[in-house]
Parts: structure tokens; C-alpha cells; sequence
């Protein structure tokens, strides 16, 4: 019997928080931890054959908790360009390490339950290397989102702020309640996440 594929995990954790202030969202009270640290702390329970944080630097207020949830720090000198760049250096060591695929979940979104996680990386794996499982809400296709070995190279090529919006709306879906699905840009989306 094959063994089953074997994929890689990104979190991006590089965004300029804009947005926000002048206060880096990730390090952001949340839930009685930090903002970015949830979707590691997630994360951490499934197997993966690689695990990354990519972030704008190595210091990063959540670096400890990162790294205590078995995540590697990947600094990307070109965040400041846009999601993209993230997007290309997570498919890149995804490529180098040769996973057999690559989950690409946001900092951001500290909502998005284990088993969804699960789900869409089973999915990808279902459908094969040419795999794109995206979270879908409706008819929205949104990150967290698995994408199989041969779209890496796609991803490695990305650039600018667009991500991989293209190839989203290409996936298959998995769904998950929309509430789950939030990003928290501003201090309002931080609040009302809060509340909910």
C-alpha cells in the first residue's frame, strides 16, 4: 500500500498590519494568547511532513510560541511587496523539501478549527498532486487552502499583493461557517471577534 502524501504546512505571518495601527495585530491580545498564535497552536496537533511560520522577521513577538508548536521561522525579505511573496517562499521550501503538497493558512484568521484543517489537506490528497482545496463559505473561495505538488511551481512564481486568488477560484471546496473564516485587518474586526 503507497504511504499517504505527505504535505507541508505555511502559516503566514508577514503582513504589514496596515490597518491596524501602529501595533503589530499578530501580537495582539487574543483569547488569552496572542492573535497570530492561534493558527499554529491549531495546526500543531496534525502531521506534517514540514511546518513554517513565514514572517517578516525572526524576532517576531509570537517566535516563541512558534517555535514551541514545532513551526520553523521563514523571514521573507520581501514582505513589504504583498502576500505574493509570502505565498512564493512558502511554495519554494514546500518544493525544496519535497512535500507532496503544501496547506497554506493565514496568521490572521484565529478561528479556523483543527478538523477543517484536516479536512482540507485530506481533500487535496483525495484529488491528487494537481490538487487545489480552498475553504468555501458560500460561493466564496478563501485561504486556508491546500494545494497538491504540481501547482508549487504556480505558487513559487506569485508575486505583488494578489496571493493566489487566481487558483482559489479554481478549488474545490470545503466548506466551513463563515464566522470561522474571519481575518482580523482592523481593531473592529479584532473587537467584534472578540465579542462573537
Amino acid at each position: 500500500m503507497a504511504d499517504p502524501p505527505r504535505y507541508g504546512v505555511a502559516v503566514l505571518a508577514a503582513g504589514q498590519s496596515r490597518r491596524f495601527g501602529l501595533e503589530d495585530k499578530l501580537a495582539a491580545r487574543f483569547r488569552g494568547g496572542r492573535l497570530g498564535e492561534l493558527a499554529c497552536r491549531a495546526l500543531a496537533g496534525l502531521d506534517f511532513a514540514q511546518r513554517w511560520v513565514i514572517a517578516a522577521q525572526a524576532d517576531h513577538p509570537c517566535a516563541g510560541s512558534w517555535k514551541a508548536d514545532g513551526f520553523t521561522i521563514a523571514v521573507n525579505p520581501r514582505a513589504a511587496s504583498g502576500m505574493g511573496s509570502s505565498v512564493a517562499l512558502a511554495a519554494t521550501l514546500a518544493l525544496e523539501a519535497k512535500a507532496d503538497g503544501l496547506l497554506i493558512a493565514l496568521a490572521d484568521m484565529p478561528l479556523v478549527a483543527q478538523d477543517h484543517y484536516r479536512a482540507l489537506v485530506a481533500r487535496a490528497a483525495a484529488l491528487g498532486p494537481a490538487a487545489i482545496a480552498a475553504s468555501a463559505a458560500g460561493n466564496l473561495r478563501l485561504p486556508p487552502a491546500a494545494f497538491g505538488r504540481e501547482r508549487l511551481e504556480a505558487l513559487a512564481a506569485l508575486t505583488g499583493d494578489v496571493g493566489a486568488r487566481a487558483l482559489l477560484r479554481q478549488a474545490e471546496p470545503v466548506e466551513c461557517a463563515p464566522g470561522l473564516l474571519i481575518d482580523i485587518d482592523d481593531r473592529q474586526a479584532l473587537e467584534r471577534a472578540l465579542r462573537g
